[in-house]
């Protein structure tokens, strides 16, 4: 599984709002076509080790297949946390996913941890030769495959703000690693049967980019849940998107708060005095929409609109009384 993926800015994909049922309906059908992908590459990566008796493909075959659970608890999750809003839950379930992905990060993170300790302290294995060039094609066709699904799976999570989904596609690019030592392994199998470090060497420098990815989710994760206050880019850019609304004159106040993942945004602008209720309403909602669609986990806005100058007719009240 390959790393450092960077999908399009979240304004770019603002247009593409969904609704709660559509977000279910598109999480759930992407991950059981992750999950039937993964079993058919695992099922298939088990024949060739009946006949070729490379363990390697055993391994990734089982780790496939044994993947199926994990697969099972984030589809779980993700339906539980796409319910509303209710006396119980009063910020959504969101959060659930965010307890998941935790958990998932953690797991993921001990499970590489585990390998490559197990790569460093055990000396690789002698691989059978007469199987060389069969291993370097079946790998190159899974390796294709799942880059496919992994673009899609990463593409999609990006589109409707989900990171179980994200991470998902980090593991499959783990997996697509995994086939592409594989493929090295099948050519050194065939030039040079005797270089066996090369296994070595390319399953530490994955294990550690997928470490570095884990680690990450995991800190962002905890943030969410004990409620870290939001960071000062996700207030910077709430304050750029109301200040590119062309009727706002000046951004007077701000304020964001977070409830275990959800923000929510207080903000204050100032307009010309002389515009209309319908056209301020307009604004509002317009620009109360384009902070929900534009940053991420945003729950609720509220825009307070007053006319130009009150900030500074507020600040300057008592001067001429001081003076």
């Amino acid at each position: 599984m390959v790393f450092g993926l960077h999908g399009k800015h979240v304004s770019e994909i603002s247009a593409d709002r969904l609704l709660e049922g559509q977000r279910l309906q598109l999480a759930s059908r992407t991950l059981m076509l992750s999950m039937a992908v993964t079993v058919l590459i695992g099922f298939a990566e088990l024949i060739f080790w009946v006949f070729s008796r490379n363990n390697l493909f055993l391994i990734e075959g089982a780790g496939n297949l044994v993947w199926l659970v994990p697969d099972l608890i984030m589809l779980f999750t993700i339906c539980v946390g796409s319910k509303k809003a209710d006396l119980k839950m009063n910020f959504g379930y969101r959060r659930i996913e965010t307890i998941s992905l935790l958990f998932f990060a953690l797991g993921i993170t001990g499970f590489v941890i585990y390998i490559i300790y197990q790569t460093v302290t055990n000396a690789s294995e002698q691989l059978p030769m007469e199987y060389g060039m069969i291993t370097v094609v079946f790998s190159v066709v899974i390796v294709v495959i799942l880059a496919l699904l992994a673009r899609y799976t990463w593409n999609v999570g990006k589109k409707i703000r989900s990171r179980l989904l994200m991470l998902d596609s980090m593991v499959i690019r783990l997996d697509i690693a995994s086939a592409g030592i594989l493929i090295i392994s099948g050519f050194f199998l065939v030039i040079a049967p005797s270089v066996m470090i090369i296994q070595t060497v390319l399953t530490v420098l994955v294990g550690l980019a997928l470490l570095v990815y884990s680690v990450n989710e995991v800190v962002q994760a905890a943030k969410e849940l004990i409620d870290a206050s939001p960071s000062l880019q996700v207030m910077n850019l709430i304050e750029q998107i109301a200040e590119e609304t062309p009727e706002v004159i000046f951004v007077s106040e701000q304020r964001v708060r977070s409830f275990g993942g959800a923000i929510s945004v207080e903000i204050t602008i100032e307009t010309d005095p002389e515009m209309t209720i319908n056209d301020a309403y307009r604004i509002a909602s317009d620009l109360e929409e384009r902070i929900k669609l534009e940053v991420d986990n945003v729950i609720d806005v509220r825009v307070r609109m007053n006319p130009a100058g009150t900030y500074v007719k507020q600040e300057t009240l008592g001067w001429d009384r001081h003076g």
